[in-house]
């Protein structure tokens, strides 16, 4: 039995899998199980996939039906054999060692989760997702989850951490859902003992195409305040003292939505763009107390609370100005 599993969900990423299948076949830590679940991609995804276990015995192939990516992941755990699992997109690739730091890591503390640093990658640069020095932190369930809902260190991103496949017993990936990680990784870190968390960088996620500064609102991008709201019920439940930074990423998800919303052209939803604008002018005394956010978020609310219209005219520049620089 190979002591780690790895599922890679594939749709559409035919340019970008081999960079990604090569980071894992040439891991340090040889043995390991690379489980590609081919979600029904129309390119010749699936075909790469196969010529890839053909050269590697540690490679398994899993063809289905398109069902989107969290029901993607949930094959693979099914059908992973090892101790631990982690997860990498597609189209992301990951550092040599990474799963041998991870491993290490887990095992040595009997932790139930390790996490490591990322690069957030664009096109002309890649940035440390946590910019602080160098940290080594043994977390309990509370610490950890307290640590995804403010995203500094790293966030509820199911990518960059192994997890002890057990975690996964009674907990799946939301079919159909976008924001399937905000739905499910918190969930994980509430029912896990130890967390352990290595500040070091070892996994590239690549921003590609649909972003904040690309993609239209649709309706179904109010998954994440749904996501955030459940989240924000459990902390209330089991984990009182953590209820400023499930607040803070409630909020953050109608900011995401409500942003949006402003960059969409033609939007199609006036109605909600109202109720959102209500939900975040009523709140903007919360959020400029909340010391989760940071000190351009907090000013970009109080400009939103007196003059809408400039908000909207700041925020267009700035989608402009992304697209100068990570293009």
């Amino acid at each position: 039995m190979a002591k780690i599993s790895v599922i890679v969900p594939i749709y559409k990423v035919e340019k970008y899998i081999r960079k990604c299948v090569d980071s894992l076949v040439g891991q340090t830590l040889s043995d390991i199980e690379i489980i590609l679940v081919d979600d029904g991609s129309p390119d010749d995804c699936g075909a790469i996939c196969d010529d890839y276990a053909k050269q590697d015995a540690r490679i398994k192939v899993i063809h289905k039906p398109n069902e989107g990516l969290s029901e993607a992941r949930n094959v693979g755990i099914k059908a992973a054999t090892s101790e631990y699992i982690g997860f990498v997109d597609g189209d992301d690739y990951v550092v040599p060692d990474m799963y041998e730091v991870l491993y290490k890591n887990i095992t040595e503390q009997n932790a139930d989760v390790a996490v490591c640093g990322l690069y957030d990658c664009y096109v002309n640069r890649k940035v440390p997702q946590y910019s602080g020095q160098d940290e080594f932190l043994i977390l309990n369930n509370k610490e950890a989850l307290g640590a995804a809902l403010e995203g500094v260190k790293f966030s509820v991103n199911a990518v960059n951490k192994l997890y002890k496949r057990g975690l996964f017993a009674e907990v799946r990936f939301p079919k159909g859902r976008l924001s399937e990680d905000a739905f499910t990784i918190p969930k994980v870190l509430a029912s896990a003992t130890t967390v352990v968390f290595d500040s070091s960088p070892k996994y590239y996620y690549m921003h590609r195409g649909e972003s904040i500064t690309t993609s239209a609102f649709k309706r179904q991008d109010f998954d994440v305040v749904e996501a955030y709201e459940q989240n924000l019920e459990l902390v209330k439940k089991d984990f009182a003292d953590l209820t400023k930074q499930a607040e803070f990423r409630l909020l953050w998800a109608y900011t995401y939505v409500f942003d949006k919303m402003v960059l969409s052209e033609n939007l199609e939803d006036p109605q909600s763009y109202e109720e959102v604008l209500k939900k975040l002018r009523a709140n903007t005394p919360k959020m400029l107390v909340n010391s989760c956010f940071s000190l351009k978020r907090k000013a970009a609310m109080l400009v939103l609370w007196l003059c809408p219209g400039l908000y909207k005219k700041l925020l267009r520049w700035q989608k402009a100005s992304r697209a100068r620089h990570n293009d």
